[in-house]
């Protein structure tokens, strides 16, 4: 069967059942639940990993267009982007590779198939209910790629029998930004959509003052529930994201940009279709999950107008997950297994007869468990997964926390222990461009252990929350380019990758106008003693929100700082330092009448002139004006 019709099929799948976001709600609003944690819902006082949920309050105060500027908030949180908004966007946990992070977007796993890496330039969604991130070695629970942590982002559920909202802004760059939702629920079932589109002329990336490297994205999203009888229901989602991004490149191979009229055009589809059931059985409750979910991700690049090259990548994962809980005596016990298939389809094509076509199918089984225990003031979790690929051997990870509450003190001690894992790309493996870059067949899988000790502080009668955790990875087989042999290659580092450092949050309801969120992080990420490139070795943020419920004004403060960091100048091919920078952001809010507001906001309001990738200019000041509509 061909690649497209494997996605009009789940795509048609996923629209018919009436889809649904993955996100579990609390049963109590005040409750804070995450998925990250143990796959399924547990509440956070019960999880033993370090996790930062941006709820819908702590993202509009942050007002970023792009979920990567709203990832800044989080402590461990490194974000590179290579010039302007639709530019590749990388993100780094804790030290690890961009490739080393695990994105799922709405449940569904978000990265290129033939890179193994989400690309955060294209997440310009409006429809954003929260983001959870996990740090830490992950992969006992999430497989592959979860090295560094775990960022799952989840769409908005309608809460009432009909809701609507929408969005329109505009300002510098000649950026235009407009979105429409709309979901309703009825009973046991619901059914929401949401349509976003942003467009801006961007800058010159390359700085030499010629033309204006542009970028366009639309989204369109749907997802739904369904209940089928007491115990069963059916859930799924569907997302289709369209991008056009103009770039510079090093087209005379001196390591600089140069002014070229080259573009990327892309298209991702996320769906998921998913049948979730409760049963009682004795004294277990069992709930029951089996998903079939696709990632579709077809890219070309144009030169002039004329396509040069085309690549298609696609993941088809099937799972089956089965959770148990019951108490024997003061312990109460959580246990989780699962089975899960995935088979990755890719081709690439760059004209008849060039040496860089080719078409893969790999494919991989893994078998897990999560087992949680909890008893009064102590909880402890361990997981464990089995991972068999056809291309490497095969690969145990493990997981193992346990969390201790000093209620006389209002603080909980945590600890984490894991190993993960992190398979060889496709591009690694048999990437191919004459006298450019060969493959290496040969790779071996990247291997991370780490642990990690936290203090967590409630202050303020439990107005404030003060979070402090320090931890510590090594990496064995990180991969790498070597650029030193002609051409360039795919090659496993023989020696260790250390990563260290001390993470910090607080939030704080100063009252029920104000409030405070803030972060910090020191870093400490070496190869072989050396400094790992991309890597600040501080980073900071502060999110200040008034929000007074009496009144129709609104307004917020976003500061984010990255310290200085180190790259590679490939011109000369020597590290080069890049320095620290600040950037300041806020908004204004008016309330016009009930469901109508009016707001100005600004990007970089100091007009700092900085860099996250080593020879890629990035905008400055920005100053946007907007309406905003919501109906409940």
């Amino acid at each position: 069967m061909r690649m497209k019709t494997w996605h009009q099929l789940c795509l048609a799948a996923s629209c018919l059942s009436l889809p649904v976001s993955a996100f579990a709600q609390a049963s109590d609003e005040t409750e804070i639940i995450y998925v990250t944690a143990a796959r399924v819902a547990l509440p956070a006082d019960q999880a033993t990993s370090s996790i930062t949920l941006l709820d819908a309050d702590l993202l509009e105060a942050r007002g970023a267009s792009f979920a990567a500027d709203a990832l800044r908030a989080v402590p461990g949180l490194a974000v590179s982007r290579s010039g302007a908004p639709g530019s590749l966007t990388q993100i780094r946990a804790r030290g690890a590779e961009a490739n080393h992070v695990l994105v799922l977007i709405d449940g569904v796993e978000a990265s290129n198939p033939f890179t193994g890496e989400a690309d955060f330039s294209h997440y310009a969604f409006d429809d954003l209910a929260s983001i959870e991130v996990a740090r830490g070695e992950q992969s006992a629970l999430w497989g592959a790629d979860a090295i560094g942590g775990v960022i799952r982002l989840n769409s908005r559920r309608p809460q009432t029998r009909f809701e609507a909202g929408g969005r329109i802004e505009g300002g510098s760059f000649d950026t235009r930004r407009l979105s429409l939702q709309a979901g309703a629920e009825f009973g046991h079932h619901w059914l929401s959509g949401s349509v976003s589109d942003y467009q801006s002329d961007g800058i010159d990336v390359s700085g030499l003052g010629g033309e204006r490297d542009g970028y366009a994205n639309t989204v369109l999203a749907v997802s739904g529930g369904y209940q089928l009888g007491e115990a069963w229901r059916l859930e799924g989602t569907a997302r289709r994201i369209a991008s056009e991004s103009d770039y510079d490149s090093d087209t005379d191979f001196d390591g600089r940009l140069d002014n070229v009229d080259l573009r990327t055009d892309g298209e991702t589809v996320l769906a998921r279709l998913a049948l979730l059931g409760d049963q009682q059985w004795g004294d277990v409750r069992l709930s029951h999950e089996a998903a079939l979910q696709l990632t579709d991700d077809t890219s070309r690049s144009l030169s002039a107008g004329t396509q040069s090259s085309r690549a298609l990548g696609q993941r088809l994962q099937a799972h089956y997950e089965m959770t148990g809980h019951w108490e024997t005596g003061p312990y109460q016990h959580r246990l989780t297994g699962l089975v899960e298939h995935d088979r990755d389809r890719l081709k690439s094509f760059s004209g008849v007869g060039a040496g860089s076509n080719q078409t893969r199918r790999l494919e991989a089984d893994a078998l897990g468990f999560d087992y949680g225990l909890s008893r009064g003031v102590f909880d402890f979790t361990a997981s464990a997964r089995h991972d068999a690929h056809s291309l490497f051997a095969d690969s145990t990870t493990w997981r193992i926390g346990a969390g201790w509450d000093f209620d006389t003190l209002g603080g909980r001690l945590r600890a984490n222990f894991g190993e993960a894992v992190k398979n060889p790309g496709v591009y690694e493996l048999f990437g191919f461009f004459p006298g450019s870059f060969n493959g290496n067949p040969n790779l071996v899988p990247e291997e991370s252990k780490g642990w990690e000790i936290a203090w967590d502080q409630s202050l303020l009668g439990d107005a404030a929350s003060l979070s402090l955790v320090y931890f510590n990875s090594e990496l064995e087989n990180e991969i790498y380019t070597d650029f030193g042999s002609f051409p360039a290659t795919a090659l496993n580092a023989g020696t260790r990758s250390d990563r260290q450092g001390v993470e910090m949050s607080i939030a704080w309801d100063i009252d029920a106008s104000w409030s405070v969120f803030a972060s910090a992080t020191l870093l400490e990420s070496e190869e072989n003693g050396v400094a790992e490139i991309r890597r600040p070795e501080r980073l900071a943020s502060l999110t200040l929100s008034w929000a007074p419920t009496d009144g129709p004004l609104s307004a917020s403060v976003t500061l984010d700082h990255t310290g200085d960091q180190t790259d590679t100048d490939f011109g000369i091919f020597q590290p080069v330092v890049l320095d620290a920078y600040t950037l300041v952001g806020g908004q204004v809010g008016w309330e016009v009448r009930e469901g109508v507001e009016i707001y100005a906001r600004g990007d970089n309001l100091l007009d700092e002139e900085y860099q996250d990738v080593f020879g890629y200019h990035t905008p400055g000041r920005g100053l946007f004006l907007g309406l905003r509509l919501t109906h409940r």
